[in-house]
């Protein structure tokens, strides 16, 4: 009974990369598309066991979760700085000031084959460790903050705000930091070390 009830919990998350997604509720099954007659987008809602099997929209949510997923990672490899070069770029390349960011980070020196063959860098043992952490040890959920707070730099006020429109309950801010210390001590625990705490100074008069 226990499996059957974790199969109906939803995966996916709102992206707004995603036109189609399931409602937090898990009732309806929801998409974007082109209306012909009012010549705007509409959201379409399959309502889950009458319009949509079960089974389909578990599978679906499953896909929306993996281009989630997909896309957080991308995300996290972009350098927001380089991004904002190219787009500088692309918006006047005439320019004579422009550069073009990936000319900057060519390497003309090297052939490809030392390329191919070159001796991989060794990571930080640390950042290794750390990772381990996030993946083995911490919850979906705690993976999910990580990635957003620490792997983005999403604030956690804005990432409290984003919960309260998709849950329609609103945090407090130190459930959000709760929430980010108990990830930071399982890493600072790992390496045999505790996490820097703030002094709880006397209120003046």
């Amino acid at each position: 009974m226990q499996r059957n009830n974790d199969s109906k919990k939803r995966k996916s998350r709102f992206n707004p990369n995603r036109t189609c997604y399931l409602t937090a509720d898990g009732k309806y099954y929801c998409y974007e598309r082109w209306d012909d007659d009012a010549k705007c987008v509409v959201t379409q809602r399959l309502e889950v066991g009458k319009d949509l099997s079960l089974e389909l929209t578990i599978m679906l949510d499953e896909s929306d979760h993996d281009m989630d997923l997909q896309d957080r990672y991308e995300s996290e490899l972009r350098d927001p700085l380089f991004d904002a070069k190219a787009n500088s770029y692309k918006a006047d390349p005439d320019n004579e000031d422009a550069v073009d960011p990936w000319d900057m980070i060519a390497d003309k020196g090297s052939s490809p084959e030392d390329a191919m063959f070159a001796e991989p860098e060794q990571e930080n043992p640390q950042a290794v460790e750390a990772r381990r952490v996030i993946d083995e040890e911490c919850t979906e959920s705690q993976q999910d903050f990580f990635f957003e707070h620490f792997g983005k730099g999403t604030p956690l006020e804005e990432m409290r705000q984003a919960e309260a429109e998709q849950t329609g309950k609103l945090p407090s801010s130190a459930a959000m930091t709760n929430r980010k210390n108990k990830i930071v001590d399982k890493v600072a625990k790992s390496f045999g070390v505790e996490r820097v705490k703030r002094h709880k100074y006397p209120k003046k008069d």
